[in-house]
């Protein structure tokens, strides 16, 4: 699942906060969590990036202490909870660009072949 307006690691981590959500829109995750989930996060770049999904419309958050660790209440918005359907559709959309281009490669082969063997 990725979407295209966002870098790798932004993809990595609304993926991550998508499956600590378990379908809510209101959740706590601690950071530890969102790293395990999320591949080549630290702490450090955690927190950029989600500042940076936050700023974009993602999600909204408030690091706070739970227990003496810190956490994260985060509430997923409206573009943070269609993430998923849109990651989808532009793999789709990709995907049939991709087989748009085999098409039309195979039919330029053809009529190639077409021509030749008319013309020789």
């Amino acid at each position: 699942m990725w979407n295209a307006t966002l870098d790798r690691r932004e993809n990595e981590v609304m993926r991550a906060l998508l499956t600590l959500s378990a379908g809510r829109a209101r959740f706590l995750a601690a950071p530890g969590e969102v790293i395990a989930l999320a591949k080549g996060v630290d702490e450090a770049a955690l927190e950029r990036t989600l500042a940076s999904l936050a700023q974009d419309g993602y999600v909204d958050y408030v690091c706070t202490a739970r227990k003496g660790e810190p956490t994260y209440v985060v509430e997923l918005r409206p573009k943070g909870r269609s993430f998923a359907r849109t990651a989808h559709t532009d793999r789709r959309r990709v995907v049939l660009k991709l087989l748009l281009a085999a098409a039309c490669g195979l039919a330029s082969a053809l009529i190639g072949l077409v021509l030749k063997l008319l013309f020789s």
